[in-house]
């Protein structure tokens, strides 16, 4: 698959271990820059000190889940260009419906690391081709 012409600055919010260094090891090798957050609050301040083109966010966080922080950054009007909502729950046909736009994508748990990878390439190699 072609990728991006610019590494990507990627946030990943989950409060699991496990899965943060799963996705820091695919991110980092797929040559993007990555930062962890461990919780809801942590991701949303980060995000307002920082940019970031991609959000990865699991919904079931401390402090803030991942569904309030879609909707309060939708609500801002400032968020990254692809935020990836993450769940174990069996509701993700509502959850996409709720999150409708292009830029929101729900990703059943448990998930391929490598569908995810072309998932967030394809986004950006199609949004980087001229119209």
């Amino acid at each position: 698959m072609e990728k991006p012409d610019q590494p990507l600055r990627v946030l990943v919010a989950d409060d699991e271990s496990r899965l943060q260094v799963i996705m820091r090891l695919w991110l980092i090798k797929a040559g993007h820059e990555v930062v962890i957050a461990r919780n809801g609050q942590e991701a949303m301040d980060r995000l307002a000190a920082e940019s970031f083109d991609v959000l990865i966010t699991d919904i079931n966080m401390p402090m803030v889940n991942g569904i309030e922080m879609v909707r309060q950054l939708q609500a801002g009007g400032c968020s990254p260009r692809l935020i990836i909502i993450l769940t174990s729950r069996c509701d993700v046909d509502d959850l996409q419906r709720e999150f409708s736009s292009p830029r929101v994508r729900v990703f059943p748990k448990p998930f391929s690391p490598r569908d995810m990878m072309n998932l967030i390439e394809s986004h950006f190699i199609s949004s980087e081709t001229p119209t």
